[in-house]
């Protein structure tokens, strides 16, 4: 059933595309917003958070955007101490938590346009900042339940990256976009070991990475006007 609505949409939008694309006309005038998702496959097609998160797109000027993506992750994980009774030296549950957060701002200037389609040029910056703890265990993440054990680490990530893409203004205010990214990014941190009244803090290592490849993880940028 799945494979059959695929091939029905796969045809609903090269029948749409051959209809509705000559009349599409890109959207590049100032003040026109859109909020934006990677497009999944279409084995699994579906709007996907843009950069993990929330992105957004504004023109603040004919041809010439600003754009941004937010992403904020937390979660955690509790393990039950399988021992019964809990020895005294021990925990009775291990707890492991990690939260992020990510500002990803860029420009995108338009520079050319042939009927439905506009190619740009742009950049952007971004900033992750990462935390990750461990109850019971002073030396990872691994599961431990020994008392007053802990470990932490603390991680900023900062990058930046120059693109050039494509927009094709597929329908009325929906677009679909890609682009070739030069990015790089460096890591640095640190791990807190907590045993007991001792407290150990070293620098994590620190990490650097330059690259060309497509944005998004070669997935398509959705983008719905409003």
């Amino acid at each position: 059933m799945k494979k059959t609505l695929v091939v029905v949409l796969v045809l609903a939008v090269a029948c749409g595309t051959a209809m509705a694309g000559d009349n599409a006309k890109p959207i590049t005038k100032a003040g026109n917003t859109a909020l934006m998702f990677d497009l999944g496959g279409l084995a699994s097609l579906s709007a996907d958070n843009y950069q993990g998160g929330l992105g957004a797109k504004y023109y603040i000027s004919n041809g010439f955007a600003v754009r941004v993506g937010l992403g904020f992750n937390s979660s955690s994980t509790t393990t039950k101490n399988p021992t019964d009774p809990v020895p005294a030296t021990q925990l009775s549950e291990s707890k492991y938590s990690a939260l992020s957060f990510t500002v990803a701002p860029g420009i995108q200037y338009n520079v050319a346009s042939s009927a439905a389609v506009v190619a740009y040029v742009g950049a952007q910056v971004a900033f992750t900042m990462g935390k990750q703890e461990r109850d019971g265990n002073a030396n990872s993440f691994t599961v431990g339940f020994t008392k007053d054990n802990k470990y932490k680490e603390s991680t900023s990530t900062f990058g930046g990256a120059a693109f050039v893409g494509v927009e094709w203004f597929a329908w009325d205010n929906i677009s679909l976009a890609g682009e070739y990214r030069f990015s790089f990014s460096s890591t640095t941190g640190d791990a807190e070991s907590t045993a007991g009244t001792t407290s150990t803090k070293v620098d994590a290592p620190s990490t650097t990475a330059f690259g060309i490849g497509s944005g998004n993880a070669a997935a398509l940028t959705l983008s719905v006007f409003f």
